[in-house]
């Protein structure tokens, strides 16, 4: 029998909001995000995720549906909750999704360009971790 059986949806979403990150009991065990975003919370799956940008206390969310998020949070939590996913911080102030990286060009100053057409620079010390994060990355095929 299914552990969530009797709470409703709302209750299964807003447990643990402490962290921000919640694991939904489901075959595919995808991680979402609970966002603060104006006067409520909105939940955003990982995989939605294009890449997030940090300004000072702020986090700017880009997802794949062209949709911007300003956040009062800082980029360094989030690196922290998405620890272990496919994101990997590229710059001081930028973390991408290894899904939506469609190119990337090796020379002095990286370079990466994503799916939803943006370029972001990569930083020399991240440049490494970067491609051992690239070669592993196997993406997720949805069923």
């Amino acid at each position: 029998m299914n552990a969530f059986a009797n709470d409703s949806l709302f209750d299964t979403v807003s447990r643990g909001f402490h962290n921000s990150v919640e694991k939904i009991a489901d075959s595919n065990c995808l991680q979402k995000l609970l966002i603060p975003f104006y006067d409520r919370k909105r939940t955003v799956s990982t995989d939605e995720i294009v890449r997030l940008e940090g300004c000072g206390n702020y986090t700017k969310f880009f997802l794949k549906d062209g949709t911007k998020m300003l956040v009062s949070r800082t980029l360094k939590e989030y690196e922290i909750m998405l620890e272990g996913q496919a994101f990997v911080r590229v710059h001081k102030s930028c973390i991408v999704n290894l899904g939506f990286v469609r190119k990337f060009f090796v020379k002095k100053e990286g370079e990466l360009e994503l799916t939803d057409g943006q370029q972001v620079k990569i930083s020399r010390r991240r440049a490494q971790m970067f491609m051992d994060r690239i070669r592993d990355f196997q993406p997720v095929a949805l069923v």
